[in-house]
């Protein structure tokens, strides 16, 4: 099997402007898809301490509730930070930064959503089993996300990197 063909930011008959553009509806798109299961999480962690079986008797579940809470609602502030930055610096020019930003908040605002995602999942399996089963099995989707979320990516970026140096 050949290997695939690397793209290359200069293979595009675009201007610097078309570039920003494109990169930055680009990263809209992804937001979009991470700001979905946030806002679907962050409305499950707000209800879950008014149910009647939210375990009130074991202050770590409060603990952990609240930096569940805390967690999703950065997640989401950074997920919807770039509208702002960029209805704020409208037609002022300098997409190529708001690019950057954009991508910064992102990235903060995935490393929030997994730490809101293992920390609601420690509850729901800390109540229904014990903390040690649920520490294990959040230990291992961490190591899931990491592999899935950085290793992977890091990956194919350096096989990208070498591929543009042959």
């Amino acid at each position: 099997m050949s290997e695939p063909r690397v793209t290359d930011q200069d293979d595009r008959d675009e201007t610097t402007s078309e570039r920003a553009d494109r990169n930055f509806a680009e990263l809209v798109q992804e937001l979009r898809v991470a700001q979905t299961g946030v806002q679907i999480l962050f409305a499950f962690l707000l209800t879950l301490a008014f149910y009647e079986s939210f375990p009130d008797d074991q202050r770590a579940f409060d603990y952990v509730l609240v930096s569940a809470l805390v967690a999703a609602a950065s997640s989401a502030i950074c997920f919807m930070a770039p509208v702002s930055v960029h209805r704020l610096t409208f037609r002022l020019g300098g997409k190529e930064r708001l690019v950057w930003v954009t991508h910064t908040f992102a990235m903060v605002g995935l490393v929030l959503l997994a730490l809101a995602m293992l920390l609601a999942i420690w509850m729901v399996i800390a109540y229904l089993f014990t903390f040690t089963t649920a520490t294990a099995l959040v230990a291992g989707l961490s190591l899931l996300i990491v592999g899935a979320w950085v290793v992977l990516p890091m990956r194919v970026r350096a096989q990208v990197a070498e591929a543009k140096d042959r």
